[in-house]
């Protein structure tokens, strides 16, 4: 048994050079070639360190093979007794491989083969490209059809995937569309994206409005139909009977509890008093088609495409309203009433008129910076904003205090609403470069900010990124935007 260092006697050691070198004996000389051995012979010379010979032409010793050979009845190398057994190896358990032997894993269960490390969810994963959509014999050239759209879904249809587009809303670093920068906290997109098919009308829309559990919205499906469906906040849609209607394209829509009105082809007035089951025609003036509806406290309000305004309580009769100027937009305040701006012969807006909740109305200077409005405008109980009909767009705001301020930006403003009680404004701007709509918001306390961005994701003949409505749900905190894209909802923060 060998012994321990610690067994060894002191002068079995053989005594060790200086650290520093100074023993006083001298450096040994350097070795010749020629003692080592020439480049002509093999043969080593006595005592040297190299020996490059083997010992292929030995024999072997007979014991040394000893336990070699697998057979497991003699025992093995692993068998051998250790030359320290008071030496700790630790658990036997950890050597064993018996029945008995515990894993070397730590006991968690092992990786399915679909796990990638928490990267991303295996669902959404694609299998190995194995070139379906490419050449399939060695002569056949590659055509760009076969090769999929940059932007395809690997989705096969009917499994989650969008047939139509999606909605666009992406934010990259240092993108500022419309010249705007990105709000500190952007608008949070609520429920799925929905398309034009998404919601059932390929050919598009053309008017929507907020509804009880969600929008209501009109326009043409692919047959050439027009239709009204109820969309909600999980991306169900529901396609009304809307009896009457007879089919014809409803340039604008306005809802109150069960009461829907939709205005028609020829500008012709349908009321529904069951959510859109079933409309009846409104009897109009001699002559007067209509262009915009509003409801506010079971009263009608009707601006007609030739700048007049139009009222008719519950059960009566429409009757023209006195304004000085022609009506040129017209929506609800938010508290019961509606606003509607005017303009004077040259087209500058001269007048805001209040319609009060038993059908009477009155007027207000407007003292705004001089401008073109387009047919857009939002109210919220004293704050009033319309749209520029400019390339140049942007707003101008008439505050609680009394105050008329001009924003512009680029792009063209084609949709507004005041979505609070604060006059928070939000514009939706149109940009001709991108084909993209902007939602911009002007709280009153910072510069004009984006957001959200929407626009079409597909190539899609009908499709664009216009928007045509923009309407506050105040029950459910969200603006729903509807136009050449599809429909979205975003949560207000």
């Amino acid at each position: 048994m060998p012994r321990l260092p610690s067994e060894l006697e002191e002068d079995e050691l053989d005594e060790l050079p200086p650290i520093d070198g100074d023993g006083g004996d001298g450096p040994e000389p350097a070795a010749d070639l020629e003692d080592i051995g020439g480049p002509e012979t093999n043969d080593p010379v006595p005592g040297s360190l190299v020996d490059d010979s083997t010992a292929e032409d030995e024999a072997v010793d007979a014991t040394a093979l000893e336990g070699l050979d697998g057979d497991e009845s003699e025992g093995g190398w692993l068998d051998e007794p250790v030359d320290s057994p008071d030496l700790d190896l630790g658990e036997t358990a950890l050597l064993d491989s018996g029945e008995e032997a515990q894993p070397l894993e730590d006991g968690e269960e092992p990786m399915a083969p679909d796990e990638d490390f928490g990267i991303g969810e295996a669902a959404d994963r694609s299998g190995l490209d194995f070139a379906e959509e490419g050449p399939v014999n060695a002569d056949e050239e590659l055509r760009d059809e076969d090769l999929p759209a940059l932007d395809a879904d690997d989705a096969p249809e009917g499994e989650g995937r969008a047939e139509d587009d999606g909605l666009l809303d992406e934010r990259v670093i240092g993108d500022e569309p419309l010249g705007l920068p990105w709000a500190a906290h952007p608008w949070t997109r609520v429920g799925p994206p929905l398309g034009l098919s998404n919601v059932g009308l390929p050919g598009g829309i053309t008017a929507m409005t907020c509804a009880a559990r969600g929008v209501l919205v009109s326009g043409r499906t692919a047959s050439g139909a027009h239709e009204l469906i109820r969309v909600d906040l999980e991306g169900g849609r529901q396609a009304l009977r809307a009896e009457g209607l007879q089919g014809g394209r409803i340039g604008a829509l306005a809802a109150d509890g069960e009461v829907v009105v939709a205005v028609v082809e020829g500008g012709r007035l349908q009321v529904s008093h069951d959510v859109g089951g079933r409309f009846e025609a409104t009897p109009m003036p001699e002559g007067v088609a209509a262009a915009s509806v509003a409801l506010a406290s079971g009263v009608l309000w009707v601006r007609t495409r030739t700048g007049s305004l139009l009222s008719a309580r519950p059960g009566k009769l429409l009757e023209r309203c006195s304004v000085p100027g022609s009506v040129v937009s017209l929506t609800g305040d938010g508290s019961g009433g509606v606003v509607a701006l005017v303009v004077d012969e040259a087209g500058r807006p001269a007048t805001l008129v209040r319609g009060n909740g038993d059908g009477t109305v009155s007027w207000e200077a407007v003292q705004a910076p001089a401008s073109r409005p387009a047919a857009c405008l939002g109210a919220r109980e004293d704050h009033v904003a319309y749209g520029l009909s400019s390339a140049r767009g942007g707003v101008v705001v008439r505050r609680r205090d009394g105050s008329w301020n001009r924003l512009s930006w680029d792009g063209r403003v084609t949709a507004l609403a005041i979505v609070d009680a604060l006059g928070t404004v939000v514009a939706a701007t149109y940009s001709d470069a991108d084909d993209t709509t902007g939602l911009v918001r002007l709280d009153g306390e910072g510069p004009a900010s984006l957001v959200a961005r929407l626009g079409p994701t597909r190539d899609d003949a009908e499709a664009d990124g216009r928007t045509l409505a923009l309407a506050c749900d105040d029950p459910r905190g969200v603006v729903w935007v509807a136009g050449g894209f599809g429909v979205a909802a975003f949560a207000m923060r």
